[in-house]
C-alpha cells in the first residue's frame, strides 16, 4: 500500500468583482495558464483523485488539473469552500489576519466551523492510499493547516500563499512541504 497524501491546492488567480459573490469568480486567464503549469508540475506525484470545493474559481482549477493529469473529473464538496465572510471595504488582507488570528471577524463563520466541515470533507473524500488532491482557498486552507501541523503560523501560512499553490501533506510524519514553486 502506497503512502496516504493530500496535495492542497489553492486555486488560480480570479478576476474578483465586488458585484459578484466570490463563489462565482471566474478564473483570470493568466489563472488558468498557471494552473495548467501547476498540473503539468505534479505528475511525479501520481495523484489518484481530486476533489474540490464548489467555488466556480476552485473547479475551473480541479478541470484544469485533472485534464493535465488525466485524471476523472473532480468530486465537488461544498464543505471545501472558502472562509463565509461578507465583502470587506478597505484592507481586506489586514481584516483577514485578524481572523487567522482570532478565529473570528464581525460577520465572518467561525474557524471551528470551518475546520469542521474542512475535516468532513477530507473524511469523506480522502483516499486511503496514494495521493488526493483537493482543491480549494486561502483561508480555509490556512485554517486546517494550523490545526493539523503543530506549530504553524497560520497569518504567516496565508500570507506566502500564491495564486495557484500547491502543499503536500504526507499524513505519515505529519509533514508538509510547498511542492510547486511560486510563479
Amino acid at each position: 500500500m502506497s503512502a496516504r497524501q493530500l496535495l492542497w491546492v489553492r486555486h488560480a488567480l480570479p478576476i474578483p468583482d465586488p458585484a459578484t459573490p466570490a463563489r462565482d469568480w471566474p478564473l483570470a486567464p493568466e489563472g488558468r495558464e498557471e494552473a495548467a503549469r501547476l498540473a503539468r508540475s505534479l505528475t511525479a506525484l501520481a495523484p489518484v483523485s481530486v476533489v474540490t470545493s464548489d467555488e466556480r474559481k476552485a473547479i475551473e482549477t480541479a478541470d484544469a488539473l485533472c485534464d493535465a493529469l488525466g485524471l476523472a473529473p473532480a468530486e465537488v464538496c461544498a464543505d471545501l469552500r472558502e472562509v463565509q465572510r461578507p465583502w470587506t471595504e478597505g484592507d481586506y488582507r489586514a481584516v483577514a489576519r485578524e481572523y487567522l488570528r482570532s478565529g473570528s471577524a464581525p460577520g465572518w463563520e467561525s474557524r471551528d466551523e470551518v475546520l469542521r466541515r474542512v475535516l468532513s470533507a477530507l473524511v469523506e473524500h480522502w483516499g486511503p492510499e496514494g495521493t488526493t488532491i483537493a482543491v480549494g482557498h486561502g483561508l480555509a486552507m490556512s485554517v486546517w493547516a494550523a490545526d493539523a501541523i503543530e506549530g504553524l503560523d497560520a497569518v504567516g501560512f496565508w500570507e506566502n500563499l500564491t495564486f495557484p499553490d500547491a502543499w503536500l501533506f504526507a499524513e505519515e510524519g505529519a509533514t508538509f512541504r510547498r511542492v510547486a514553486e511560486p510563479a
